[in-house]
């Protein structure tokens, strides 16, 4: 009897999908407040704990939110506030990768996502606001490169479209559960919609985790979670953007710890060398 297998995906040097080791992707963002000083130590800090993936935001400000939004202008500030420059990302992008990190990026817009091809990204995230960009999404799926898309405030319906439009392209994703709010409280994860999104998806499913604290990632692993994000931070005591919420350097090597024990529980890679079962072999009956 053959088990029914759920389709991987190669994103940089690993494989994202069931039986496969559960990788960590730590979310740098725009946690640099725009100093490249910052953004070359949250690298330091972020590979010293044992992050997987280095994923930064590449946009410009003043297209990055619909000019209908209320709050556009005073996002727009910080936003502007924040960014490096072209040529202070590509240094910090170049010295991320000559410390042996696979760095790759989220997009907002087409510009952005010809800078991203410069600047070397192993694949494009989707974040969760732009997952209905259909221009965005043709720019990105032009690259040929894997996509990960987070998969909040949403419903199945809009995920199943967006999956049907994905697999006439022949694009390799990996969507991600997550809830949009910044910070979010640990009883509000939702965590079973994992389930439900394996169930109906043929794709890996990570979760991407707001929460402050090491809690949830190891508990999304075990709901079924094949790849974890969260937000990294060299000081949580830094008030804007995400670094409040964010985790730091010694809480990866913790998350790192606690998501290699659970891929251990789950997968048990080791049980028939091992065979816990052999001595209890002899008392098993077969009567006919």
């Amino acid at each position: 009897m053959k088990l029914k297998s759920k389709k991987k995906v190669k994103f940089g040097s690993k494989t994202i999908g069931e039986g496969e080791k559960i990788p960590f992707i730590a979310e740098i963002g725009v946690n640099h407040l725009g100093s490249k000083k910052k953004a070359f130590e949250l690298v330091d800090a972020a590979i010293e704990g044992g992050s997987d993936y280095l994923k930064f935001q590449t946009y410009i400000a003043a297209d990055r939110y619909d000019k209908k939004n209320p709050r556009y202008e005073e996002f727009t500030k910080l936003l502007t506030d924040w960014q490096l420059t072209k040529e202070e990302e590509k240094e910090v992008w170049n010295y991320a990768k000559s410390k042996g990190a696979e760095v790759f990026t989220s997009v907002y817009d087409l510009n952005s996502i010809k800078f991203a091809e410069e600047l070397g990204t192993i694949g494009y995230k989707i974040a969760a606001f732009e997952m209905n960009n259909m221009p965005l999404l043709k720019g990105v799926i032009e690259t040929k490169k894997p996509i990960i898309i987070s998969c909040g405030m949403t419903n199945f319906f809009e995920i199943k479209k967006l999956c049907d439009f994905l697999s006439e392209k022949n694009v390799n994703y990996i969507l991600l559960h997550t809830v949009s709010s910044y910070p979010l409280q640990e009883i509000h994860s939702n965590l079973q919609k994992i389930r439900n999104l394996i169930e109906l998806f043929d794709c890996p499913i990570g979760h991407s985790d707001h929460t402050p604290g090491v809690l949830i990632p190891p508990l999304a692993a075990a709901c079924g979670a094949q790849i974890i994000e969260k937000h990294f931070t060299i000081n949580p005591k830094y008030r804007l953007s995400d670094n409040f919420f964010s985790v730091t350097k010694d809480q990866v090597k913790e998350i790192k710890f606690s998501l290699e024990k659970v891929y251990q529980i789950i997968y048990s890679p080791d049980f028939e060398k091992n065979n816990p079962e052999k001595y209890m072999k002899d008392f098993k009956k077969i009567i006919s």
